[in-house]
């Protein structure tokens, strides 16, 4: 089935609606997967006036903390464990047909310390996508995270800085 993008607008959907966030899969929430930052708990006292750079508190700052390689085999287990087949069938079976899908700018030309750390984002969406096709789902892609930070919170992709009003 060609599922590829194109500009014809999209028929209204024949059912209502109903579903569920995939939060914390591809754009990272500490307090949806907290387990990714338990390795961060300490920090200070490891690190010192450094903790701040070795610590993770969203996804740019968990592959600038673990460095590009270390965080993508992080990131390529969690992706492949924290929703499989299963999940989707589970979801379906409980009369869902939509799964909204946060995603960051990053996964399409990545930046900062991004690069080499998200491999294998956008292979894992595919992923989701045929699993949810095969199994009568509709997807949902929320562009959740742009360079830059929208709000300054973890689901933003950065904590603490809101950049992307001030580029021009």
């Amino acid at each position: 089935k060609d599922m590829r993008c194109n500009d014809e607008p999209l028929p209204p959907p024949s059912s209502p609606m109903r579903g569920v966030s995939i939060g914390g899969w591809l754009v990272l929430e500490p307090w949806i997967t907290p387990s990714l930052f338990y390795q961060f708990l300490g920090a200070d006292e490891r690190w010192g006036a450094d903790a701040a750079q070795k610590t993770g508190m969203d996804s740019y700052s968990f592959c600038a903390a673990l460095g590009a390689e270390e965080a993508n085999v992080q990131l390529r287990r969690h992706w492949r464990t924290w929703l499989t087949e299963d999940d989707v069938v589970a979801l379906r079976n409980r009369g869902l047909n939509t799964l909204r899908v946060p995603v960051g700018d990053w996964m399409w030309e990545p930046y900062g310390p991004y690069v080499n750390c998200t491999d294998g984002a956008r292979d894992e969406l595919d992923r989701l996508i045929g699993l949810a096709d095969k199994h009568g789902l509709r997807v949902l892609l929320d562009l959740h995270a742009v360079a830059g930070s929208q709000n300054g919170m973890d689901n933003s992709g950065m904590t603490h800085r809101v950049e992307w009003s001030q580029n021009g």
